[in-house]
């Protein structure tokens, strides 16, 4: 193969046991060296990516995009990201671009590509660190460089179409607190706040975030109803960004109802009103910090002696019990506000054994 022109690409193809797959080559002008890029089995898009690279090397793009460093690309994720969780989202995705940088040094965004970050997969792994970790990383960087394109570092994502790049996850056990378990994890609990939003945690699956930041406000104790709402002017959000309304469980009415009781009020137009808006809160008005929550939790499963669990295990317990009664995954979906039905079974569905043994009874019966 010799070069013709500065801007050929080749369309390359290659048969495998899944059928004829292809791939892009052409010459870096600025370097000299060889390029490649996965186009999968579509003809069609081949030839499409094949025209925008060409354009891109025709019209000298590359040369006059912004060198920013990937170091740089991290500082100004706070601006790019504008309105993700800075400690959550925006946090993790800086810590992955620094990674990045640390481990492969591919000095200007312009730089990374698909050899890039399996150089940095194959890195990560070396350091035992486990496949959904490393996954994680990688949807985090994919994430930063498709914000680098809006910003107009980058002309296209070099990852985005990665197939073949996620590492392959073994199915995790999802650890599912039983009602036993839940029974002694109270008993021992002396915080009455506290035992409070477990009950709220394991009854009507909320998420940490969600609890420590439940408001008054959204407690509709007469209704039996519980709001889970953002709060755009405090900086609480739900994870979606989504609100729900759910009906409370009865424990969760009666836990709530006891709080309410035992909660300092004040008098407003006449009408006594919660002195702090938090549900969840120290008696000075603060509410209970996530990794006070988290260690809280930890040290109340150590005393029940239960085998070790988080709090995130009650949404987990939340959901998977809710499937064993017989109902409906969509239902739960929009109960414990996930995104999707195939994130619920992924991570928040345990043993459900005894709700396909029903289902293939009733077959049977219905069969005769």
């Amino acid at each position: 193969m010799s070069r013709r022109n500065p801007t050929a690409v080749w369309i390359v193809s290659r048969e495998g046991k899944r059928g004829k797959a292809y791939r892009l080559r052409w010459v870096d002008p600025r370097s000299g060296r060889w390029c490649s890029e996965a186009a999968g089995r579509d003809l069609a898009y081949a030839r499409m990516r094949r025209d925008q690279i060409k354009g891109e090397l025709r019209d000298g793009l590359a040369g006059k995009l912004p060198e920013v460093t990937v170091s740089e690309l991290a500082e100004r994720l706070d601006g790019l990201m504008a309105g993700k969780s800075p400690a959550q989202t925006i946090g993790r995705t800086k810590d992955s671009l620094r990674i990045l940088a640390k481990l492969c040094d591919p000095g200007h965004v312009s730089a990374i590509d698909r050899g890039t970050i399996m150089d940095f997969r194959a890195k990560r792994v070396a350091e035992g660190l486990a496949p959904a970790t490393v996954n994680k990383d990688l949807r985090q960087i994919r994430s930063a460089l498709s914000y680098a394109v809006d910003a107009g570092y980058l002309k296209a994502n070099p990852l985005l179409r990665w197939k073949g790049l996620l590492m392959r996850e073994p199915q995790k056990v999802v650890r599912v607190i039983e009602e036993a378990e839940f029974g002694k994890l109270q008993a021992v609990c002396q915080n009455p706040a506290l035992r409070a939003l477990l009950t709220v945690a394991y009854r009507q699956g909320l998420r940490r975030r969600e609890l420590s930041q439940l408001r008054w406000a959204a407690v509709d104790l007469d209704g039996g109803v519980l709001h889970v709402v953002n709060v755009p002017e405090a900086g609480e959000f739900t994870k979606s960004r989504k609100n729900r309304s759910l009906p409370m469980h009865p424990e969760t009415k009666a836990a709530l109802t006891a709080a309410w009781e035992a909660a300092p009020k004040r008098i407003e137009g006449g009408k006594a009103v919660a002195a702090w808006p938090y549900v969840f809160c120290w008696p000075t008005g603060e509410p209970f910090k996530l990794d006070w929550l988290t260690r809280e939790f930890a040290a109340l499963a150590k005393r029940a002696k239960i085998p070790p669990c988080t709090l995130h295990d009650c949404r987990r317990s939340f959901s998977t019990i809710a499937q064993r009664i017989g109902i409906d995954r969509s239902i739960v979906k929009d109960l414990g506000g996930w995104s999707s039905v195939t994130v619920l079974e992924r991570h928040y569905t345990g043993d459900v054994g005894d709700v396909y043994k029903r289902a293939m009874d009733r077959i049977a019966q219905a069969t005769g």
